[in-house]
């Protein structure tokens, strides 16, 4: 197993430095001190008591967050935001944590506490990994903002940024995720348990710091620094927001509303159009040549019939099965990673958490699995990015648009080195 998840973490190198667009620039120091940087966060926040009683209080800061999130949803919708007298109601249970944290996040912006963290880890990152002030800057805000808030730290510099540090903002926002939908996340993975919800926390907390210098490392690979950067030694300052902290949480609230509208209006859609699919697929060719009853019986009852979820299990085991999950289970790993990359994130946990509950998943595989997910690495994502960061410098869309499928290759194996990486520790120590 160990050696079958360290082959994991050379194959996903040796595909970057296949894509890369030169090879012969590639900073191989940087990309060494980023994955050192990767398994020492891993070894800190797991292994080391300080470290990890940090990290455990701030998990259950998240999952005492959640309670204060269901306070406010109790007290608009009653009962129906209470899974105890109606069940899981999606709409009534997670969208209001959207909205909560989106308020608590701009509120902690406005304070400048956010700031202070994010300029404190740009400047440990453009020393040790040897990125200009303004990537590092946006690396380091993605670990708590979306990939469209991150660049407006740095907006009067987007249209001078080399074409190398552009590939490094778009693939840190695709690599991560932001606090609004990671709490949304931990809602429906740790369901009304606060220690399940604060594993779960924890889990993507860490996720998303190993995730940042893992998306820089892979943007290093394949888009190696070939021009003159346009920065100094140093970061620049994340700017301080102005007006009064009431409008900014409302603002924040606001934002989560529109945020939380989106998410409803895209799950609706694309679960119903999966719904669509998949009974033509089993109807259809699955009925037909009766591939349901032999995808019944050789996945011991795991798929049902021929599903999107089943051909995406069959394409990304492999993927699955080098982060050091047993040949078992990575057809339902695999399946996870396939839902994330063409569809998106908030489908594939919505599915990890199904799967958690209905026991067919091991507790280690649900781990490694809850890193691979934790990032915003989908095709749709490559439209988000072109226009969120494009609307900050017209001139810099079309290098964007160029840099598009290449980037979000980077970003999904950054997402997924950072599972390998944690997996192979936990096999290690």
């Amino acid at each position: 197993m160990l050696f079958q998840t360290f082959a994991g973490v050379l194959l996903l190198l040796a595909m970057a430095w296949g894509l890369s667009t030169n090879r012969r620039a590639i900073a191989w120091r940087t990309v060494a001190t980023g994955l050192a940087i990767q398994s020492a966060l891993y070894v800190l926040i797991t292994y080391v008591p300080a470290v990890n009683a940090a990290f455990s209080a701030m998990g259950d800061g998240f999952a005492r967050m959640l309670a204060f999130s269901a306070e406010g949803a109790g007290f608009v919708f009653g009962d129906l935001a209470r899974p105890a007298r109606f069940g899981f109601v999606f709409a009534f249970v997670v969208l209001p944590v959207v909205i909560f944290f989106s308020a608590l996040s701009a509120m902690c912006y406005h304070l400048g506490l956010l700031q202070r963290v994010v300029a404190m880890l740009a400047w440990v990152m453009t020393r040790a990994m040897r990125l200009s002030g303004r990537e590092s800057l946006v690396v380091a805000a993605n670990i708590f903002l979306g990939q469209t808030e991150a660049p407006l730290l740095i907006r009067p510099y987007i249209a001078s940024l080399t074409r190398s540090e552009l590939a490094t903002v778009m693939i840190a926002g695709m690599g991560t995720l932001s606090a609004s939908v990671m709490a949304a996340y931990v809602s429906f993975l740790g369901g009304n348990d606060p220690l399940e919800q604060a594993k779960f926390a924890r889990f993507l907390l860490t996720a998303s710091f190993m995730n940042a210098a893992s998306a820089a490392v892979f943007a290093k690979i394949l888009f190696p620094e070939t021009a003159c950067p346009s920065q100094g030694d140093s970061a620049p300052e994340p700017r301080q927001e102005r007006g009064s902290l009431i409008s900014a949480i409302v603002g924040g609230a606001l934002d989560g509303m529109k945020m939380a509208g989106a998410i409803a209006t895209i799950l609706i859609a694309i679960v119903s159009l999966i719904a669509m699919a998949n009974f033509l697929l089993r109807e259809g060719p699955g009925d037909w040549f009766g591939l349901n009853a032999l995808i019944r019986t050789s996945t011991s009852g795991v798929f049902q019939s021929l599903t999107l979820e089943y051909l995406f299990g069959q394409v990304f085991r492999v993927f699955a099965f080098l982060m050091g999950i047993s040949w078992a289970e990575s057809l339902q790993v695999g399946s996870l990673i396939g839902q994330k990359i063409v569809i998106n994130e908030f489908i594939a946990y919505l599915d990890l958490a199904r799967m958690k509950q209905a026991g067919t998943l091991s507790a280690p595989s649900v781990m490694v699995a809850t890193y691979a997910l934790a990032s915003f690495s989908n095709f749709g994502s490559i439209g988000i990015c072109v226009a969120g960061i494009g609307s900050l410098a017209e001139n810099q869309k079309g290098a964007l648009a160029g840099l598009g499928l290449r980037a979000l290759a980077g970003a999904v194996m950054a997402g997924l080195m950072t599972a390998t990486v944690a997996n192979l520790w936990q096999q290690i120590l």
